[in-house]
This record gives C-alpha cells, sequence and structure tokens, in this order.
C-alpha cells in the first residue's frame, strides 16, 4: 500500500478522511486480514501529519473493530473476513440509501435516478 499518495483536503477533518481511507482499502481488500499497517508515527511521517490525527483515526477503526493493536504497539487489520464482508455490505447500502434518498428529494423517480447514475459511470474515463 503506497500511503504516501493518499491526499486530503480541506472540506472535513483530516481524521475523518484517514478513517475512511483506511477503512475502504480495508473493505477492497488493498489492506487485506490480518496486514500489518504503520505505526502512528510512520503514518504521520509519511502523510504529513500531526500524529495525533493519526492515533484518533486508529482508536476509531479500532472501535469500528476493522484493526487491532497488538503488544508492542504494532497495529493489523483485523483478521475476521466474515466481519469485513459485513461491514462492507453495510456500506454500500448505506451508499446506497444516501444516493437514492437524495435522488427522491430532488424529485427523480426510481428508475430515474438509476438512469441518471448509469449515465454518469459512462461518462466516467477512470472507473471502467
Amino acid at each position: 500500500m503506497n500511503y504516501e499518495k493518499w491526499a486530503f483536503h480541506d472540506i472535513s477533518p483530516i481524521s475523518q478522511q484517514l478513517i475512511q481511507k483506511l477503512k475502504y482499502a480495508i473493505l477492497s481488500n488493498e489492506l487485506s486480514c490480518g496486514e500489518g499497517i504503520p505505526s502512528v508515527r510512520e503514518m504521520a511521517e509519511w502523510l504529513h501529519i500531526n500524529p495525533n490525527t493519526v492515533l484518533k483515526s486508529y482508536k476509531v477503526l479500532k472501535q469500528e473493530q476493522l484493526i487491532i493493536c497488538s503488544t508492542g504497539r504494532k497495529y493489523f487489520v483485523t483478521q475476521d473476513r466474515a466481519y469485513v464482508q459485513q461491514i462492507k455490505q453495510d456500506t454500500i447500502n448505506e451508499l446506497c440509501c444516501s444516493y437514492l434518498s437524495q435522488m427522491f428529494a430532488l424529485g427523480f423517480n426510481k428508475q430515474e435516478a438509476i438512469e441518471k447514475l448509469q449515465i454518469y459511470c459512462d461518462k466516467l474515463n477512470c472507473h471502467k
């Protein structure tokens, strides 16, 4: 995993962005179950962010049981593949519900919302 290429924006707190980047890396299997992740200090240095920000993000991911901390302050992705798959499915459900709810609020019906998404996806060059 090339953490150094991760970029952050000013719209939301960096800790929230780091949580999402790590969570999605785990859910997409870019970070495999049982795989080690950098220490707080290493991650902070690579990303040029405050170690307290990294620690805050790691604590949230530990509470969500996506990462574990062993003795010696070594961090690893959980080894529970079934749990990761359940969290992935829950995340998919949340994303779909959010999209559809917002489209319905704009006055689109289900078929129109799906069509708009298909048109948008067809225009993307980076995700084919």
